[in-house]
């Protein structure tokens, strides 16, 4: 194990500078894929859910950071779960909207859309808010 943080913050350089060239990889082989071969083969590729996966993993381990950030600028107190909710519900029910008023939509496509964006926005509004619940009860107990 390190123990000098000079050479944690250094190995951490070398995993982002590796991670960086991945990606770029990653897309550069899409990117071809996608010319040579047409956009269906991209989405068919299972780079497509690498790509995809790691940038959602990545965005949620970020939300963390973000929150603490955002907490040092703003200082008013936490809103209701509920309006989470209900945000996350009018997301789902626009993209149901929008899903069936497109040509081949259908009520079953609209459903299943609405539901999942209806679920990706209440688990990311509901990890935001936990976050600052958290962080806001440690600066009470402090």
């Amino acid at each position: 194990m390190v123990k000098d943080e000079r050479l944690i913050v250094q190995n951490l350089g070398n995993i982002r500078i590796a991670f960086v060239f991945q990606t770029v990889c990653i897309l550069g082989i899409l990117i071809y894929d996608g010319i040579t071969k047409g956009i269906t083969h991209v989405t068919d590729n299972p780079l497509w859910l690498v790509l995809i996966g790691t940038s959602v993993i990545l965005g949620y381990l970020n939300l963390r950071i973000s929150v603490d950030e955002y907490e040092t600028f703003n200082t008013k107190k936490q809103g209701s779960y509920y309006k989470n909710v209900i945000i996350s519900l009018v997301i789902g029910v626009v993209f149901s909207v929008i899903t069936i008023l497109t040509p081949q939509g259908t009520i079953r496509d609209s459903f299943v859309i609405g539901g999942v964006m209806f679920l990706c926005f209440l688990f990311s509004l509901t990890v935001v808010y936990y976050l600052r619940k958290k962080r806001h009860d440690e600066d009470d107990d402090e």
